[in-house]
């Protein structure tokens, strides 16, 4: 009995640390007034935490230094201070972040994938 019970608390301890996998690239399209842009985000685990980066494909700007960026039960938050950016967005079942991206005022909707 000790000997499934534990097997069970591993299994679901196991689920919880796969499902927070968020190293790896997130693409999205945000649509903004007259065009759309190709987003790529770069996250990447070291040893003090998450780091990221961000690619405005359309735009050929690469290698954009997040500020901060955090991914803690389910929800990613980023920003990019000096560009104004703030994201905020929730791990769905499908394994798509959606959320909300801001910049200067505006908000818009924004879907990452892997």
């Amino acid at each position: 009995m000790k000997k499934i019970t534990f097997l069970l608390l591993f299994f679901f301890a196991s689920l919880g640390i796969f499902a927070q996998d968020n190293n790896g690239d997130w693409k999205g399209l945000l649509k903004v007034p007259g065009a759309e842009l190709n987003l790529v985000l770069h996250i990447t685990k070291t040893e003090n935490g998450l780091s990221a980066t961000l690619d405005s494909v359309d735009q050929k700007a690469f290698g954009i230094p997040v500020t901060a960026i955090s991914f803690e039960n389910s929800t990613l938050k980023f920003t990019i201070t000096n560009l104004q950016i703030e994201y905020q967005g929730v791990l769905q079942k499908d394994q798509t972040i959606t959320g909300t991206f801001k910049q200067m005022g505006q908000s818009l909707p924004l879907v990452l994938k892997r």
